[in-house]
């Protein structure tokens, strides 16, 4: 019972204190003394503004100003260069009437990574500019947002801001971003030109290659296990040595005896000639034979023992390059002649493409052109090689009913000969169209579609339909419009937020 008594005098005693306050009815709210409250159920809605510059962005969300009430905010930067957390430097918050200013903040630092939280009490109504201040140590930066209303109470401010309804954007942490690879950009018109997509092969400049032959018949032995396609050489590098010991024929070490027995012979024939002319025991011409006699001698035994040495010949690298092929096995017979090795200096090379007839009207038109090749995660583009064209149409193969197009380009980035590649001729421009880089693009089987970033933290997916596409940048006929922010990095995580069932933690408190 003493329980059942508790409750009701508890009971008592909330009636009398309810029927002590005052009820208006007017405009739905209640008054307690001279406290004015929101009516009920109604919540301030925070403000969110998201701008960018050319060096920061900023996503901004704060609750509406209301005079005597202090109003804190969560200031997100983002550089623009890599759009990661700005992680220090100091950021002022300035409310500003005209010219006038007429209250300000600042805080010295980020209260975690990318957020800054500075606060302002207005004292007085009205409509004004919010100005924040971002200053780091590598640059600064200014941006206003206009038309901020500062209200007398927070009825007004909530009458003035009602609630919006949900839609369909997916939501996506500015903390989730800031720990990815992630960037945007701004939708703009801008020149595309007309693509031929075909495919194409990487080849080795004529001329810029170089076949070293066996200089006398004999046994090849390598010099260095590691004689193999792909290795870099060095001009004068001894790559292998040619031994005919043991053999009946070619064989060196006789050839060099002989030799060294003929040019002893002839020097000595020669000297003793000199002292015969001097003393007109022998007659001029008797001397000139002699003397051309050691000059063959000689040059047939400088020419044998040029590279010839204990143990065998000596072949070099005629070239500093790469070895394209090895032509022969580690002691392998080889005749004079025979080819050993084939090298490359991989610094200037060829693009070939064929293109078929019905192109040839739209081929003068062409200049450069983009490619992919199979090792590379981006798309190239011949003008980063130095690239140019070579020629096209001027010769057609019998039997071919394509047209070969060359373009000729530095090996400046690890090109590899006889890589075949996706190629993209470029031809007429298309000017003022609206471009977006093609990493923004997604699809689901045959839909296109892109994230477009309508918040700091909100992102629309948008189907596009497509038009020229040159590999690096894609036509968009319809889906966004001019000026709007195309995610281009990151677009696969934000589909997957988009598939998800819970609703991500917000990081921020306002």
């Amino acid at each position: 019972m003493r329980y059942i008594y508790f409750s009701a005098t508890l009971l008592a005693g909330l009636l009398v204190l309810m029927s002590s306050c005052t009820h208006e009815h007017g405009e739905g709210t209640h008054t307690h003394g001279d406290e004015t409250h929101a009516p009920h159920g109604a919540e301030l809605e925070p403000l969110s503004f998201t701008i960018w510059t050319e060096k920061s962005e900023l996503f901004v969300e704060f609750p509406p100003l209301i005079i005597g009430k202090e109003s804190r905010f969560a200031a997100h930067f983002s550089e623009m260069v890599n759009f990661k957390a700005i992680e220090e430097g100091e950021v002022m918050v300035r409310l500003r009437e005209g010219n006038k200013n007429v209250i300000e903040n600042s805080v010295p630092n980020p209260s975690s990574p990318g957020i800054f939280r500075p606060a302002i009490t207005p004292e007085k109504g009205g409509v004004y500019s919010l100005g924040f201040f971002l200053k780091t140590a590598s640059f600064s930066d200014t941006i206003t947002i206009p038309n901020i209303t500062v209200y007398p109470n927070e009825e007004a401010a909530v009458a003035a801001n009602p609630p919006q309804p949900e839609g369909d954007e997916v939501s996506f942490l500015k903390e989730q971003a800031w720990k990815i690879d992630f960037a945007i950009k701004q939708v703009k018109r801008q020149p595309i030109r007309e693509v031929i997509h075909t495919s194409g092969e990487i080849q080795p400049v004529k001329g810029e290659e170089k076949i070293i032959a066996a200089k006398s018949s004999g046994i090849v032995f390598f010099k260095s296990k590691n004689l193999q396609e792909g290795r870099d050489v060095r001009a004068g590098e001894n790559l292998f040595t040619i031994s005919s010991k043991g053999l009946l024929q070619s064989n060196m070490e006789e050839k060099y005896q002989v030799a060294k027995a003929r040019i002893d012979k002839a020097k000595a024939d020669f000297e003793r000639a000199e002292k015969l002319l001097k003393e007109q025991i022998i007659g001029r011409k008797e001397y000139e034979q002699r003397k051309m006699d050691y000059s063959i001698a000689e040059a047939e035994f400088q020419t044998l023992t040029s590279s010839y040495h204990s143990g065998g010949q000596s072949v070099s690298a005629t070239m500093t390059g790469i070895v394209k092929n090895v032509m022969v096995s580690d002691g392998q017979f080889v005749e004079e002649g025979t080819p050993l090795v084939e090298l490359t200096n991989n610094r200037r090379l060829l693009l070939q493409a064929e293109v078929s007839q019905n192109y040839l009207p739209k081929l003068r038109m062409v200049k450069s052109a983009n490619f992919k090749t199979p090792y590379q995660k981006e798309v190239q583009s011949i003008d980063d090689y130095n690239g140019k064209l070579v020629s096209y149409g001027k010769v057609i193969e019998q039997g071919s009913s394509f047209i070969p197009v060359l373009f000729e380009l530095d090996n400046l980035h690890g090109l590899i000969p006889g890589s075949f590649v996706e190629l993209f001729l470029l031809a007429n421009p298309i000017e003022k169209e609206l471009v977006v880089p093609k990493s923004a693009l997604m699809q689901d089987y045959s839909l296109n579609y892109v994230y477009v970033q309508t918040g700091g933290e909100s992102f629309e997916k948008r189907e596009v339909k497509l038009g020229v596409d040159d590999g690096v940048n894609v036509q968009i006929l319809s889906g966004i419009a001019e000026g709007e922010w195309v995610v281009t990095e990151g677009a696969y995580q934000i589909k997957m937020a988009s598939m998800s069932s819970t609703i991500p933690a917000h990081g921020h408190e306002h």
